[in-house]
């Protein structure tokens, strides 16, 4: 609490410090945020525009910093299947909903030994957030796994391949097939490849850098505008 009081401007400390300091010996730390806003509301009205943002950015990027450090990178791993003939985006979701059952997910998750911190359904379901099938063409599907471990994504990349190829055998699959033409054919055109690092950590990260200018921007106009409209 002391210290807090440290960060006020230094004529505001020398004509209250020591009373402050007298009133805060029976208050509790729930105290500790007013105090804190109070020397920051106080030091940013001395402030100039620049200066504000200057900081607000320069705590942005702290953050950004520590959140890149923070966050463990994921590895992907990559498939490319064809069908014969062409499919729509129907057949991809049907075949997905055969393919990654409760079941053959929690297989997978038990023999990767995948998301070991996790309960069971938690598993389940962070395991099917990490599964991206994608049409790049209509006869080709981008099939994708992302993962913390880049030595099991390639692994699990591998498995969810098979239930895939297995899934399109089943009666469900071949009838929504045949419902406009005969069942289709899948084959692999590409195995999974080698696991990549994503780069979507790196653009997180970046992310708190100009946040913190915008915010910086919008804080110096609010207290201008306090200023102006106390001097009225």
């Amino acid at each position: 609490m002391k210290f807090l009081i440290k960060l006020y401007p230094a004529w505001w400390r020398q004509r209250y410090g020591t009373e402050m300091e007298a009133l805060l010996e029976d208050s509790g730390s729930r105290d500790a945020w007013d105090l804190l806003r109070g020397a920051m509301q106080m030091q940013m009205k001395t402030w100039s525009f620049w200066r504000i943002v200057t900081v607000c950015g320069m705590a942005g990027a702290l953050l950004a910093v520590v959140a890149a450090f923070s966050m463990p990178y994921r590895y992907q791993s990559t498939a490319i299947l064809k069908t014969s003939p062409a499919r729509s985006t129907a057949y991809w979701d049907t075949l997905a909903t055969e393919a990654f059952t409760p079941q053959s997910l929690s297989a997978i998750v038990r023999q990767e030994n995948l998301y070991s911190n996790a309960p069971p359904e938690d598993s389940i379901d962070r395991l099917r957030r990490g599964i991206r099938i994608a049409t790049v063409a209509p006869d080709l599907a981008q099939v994708s796994f992302a993962y913390e471990d880049p030595i099991a994504v390639q692994r699990v990349s591998q498995a969810l391949i098979g239930r895939l190829i297995a899934a399109n055998l089943t009666t469900s699959v071949v009838k929504a097939s045949e419902q406009s033409a005969p069942g289709a054919r899948l084959e692999v055109l590409q195995s999974p490849s080698r696991p990549k690092k994503q780069v979507a950590k790196l653009g997180l990260a970046s992310l708190p850098f100009p946040l913190g200018l915008l915010f910086g921007v919008v804080l110096a106009l609010i207290l201008r505008r306090r200023a102006a409209v106390a001097k009225t």
